[in-house]
């Protein structure tokens, strides 16, 4: 699990040092959100206990209030929120279930690009998101409409967006492997095929086909959780979140 990881940190230069501090502070975090004992409060001195930090650095760390989202993160969660309106809400696809090719303004027709946006962002002026999405290749305008090149969020551009859907990906599949091997009941669902031995070109026609299959498993996921959201407005347990994802990982054989 490390070394992907590390190999990671050190392309994007992150030293040994400066990932030590952020290691400190997510024990303490951890330790102090999901390890506090339901019947007495949450001391320093255990969660010292429980993660090897100096229970003055425990302190110092508590008191710290915690980062806000920065404005990289706020915006990649509104993109990605918008996308998902845009491949799962009704209003928003074809008969066949593809996303429409939206009006520029309200002005000139519904759905519209302008509504899109500020269904999800008031603050948010629909043609900064346009000027961005066309810089990123996600959109490609004809006369006054604006069409979609891929069915979900992917931006080619933006570094630091990349590696915020980056981060919630990994987390929360870490998060799963976490989950079931501590023994967790029910034990949540994570699966994978592995073969070796096989040619390029074999390997090249099974990525096209889970590609395929995969992303049009989530284009179907997204839009059924799209119509479950607004049927689940007004219920008192919404408060329950869901993340799905595929991948396909390759790589040439060495010899040992």
């Amino acid at each position: 699990m490390l070394r992907p990881l590390v190999r990671l940190l050190i392309h994007q230069g992150v030293t040994y040092i400066a990932f030590l501090d952020l290691l400190k502070r997510t024990y303490v975090e951890v330790a102090d959100k999901s390890f506090a004992l339901k019947t007495k409060r949450q001391t320093d001195s255990r969660i010292s206990l429980l993660t090897g930090v100096h229970r003055m650095e425990v302190k110092r760390i508590r008191a710290e209030a915690a980062e806000p989202l920065s404005a990289k993160e706020i915006k990649a969660s509104k993109s990605a929120q918008m996308m998902s309106i845009w491949t799962g809400h009704q209003a928003y696809l074809d008969k066949q279930g593809k996303p429409k090719a939206l009006f520029l303004t309200s002005k000139e027709g519904s759905p519209s690009f302008e509504e899109l946006v500020l269904c999800v962002s008031k603050d948010k002026h629909p043609r900064s998101v346009l000027d961005e999405w066309l810089n990123q290749k996600l959109i490609t305008i004809q006369g006054n409409q604006v069409f979609l090149y891929e069915a979900g969020y992917i931006p080619e551009e933006d570094f630091e967006e990349k590696l915020f859907f980056a981060g919630k990906n990994i987390g929360d599949h870490l998060a799963i492997v976490a989950h079931n091997l501590a023994g967790e009941q029910p034990p949540l669902f994570d699966r994978a095929v592995y073969y070796s031995d096989l040619s390029q070109e074999s390997v090249e026609q099974l990525e096209e086909q889970a590609k395929q299959q995969m992303m049009q498993l989530l284009t179907n996921l997204n839009q059924k959780a799209s119509e479950l959201q607004r049927q689940d407005q007004e219920k008192e347990d919404n408060n329950y979140a869901m993340h799905v994802g595929g991948y396909f990982f390759k790589q040439e054989q060495k010899d040992d």
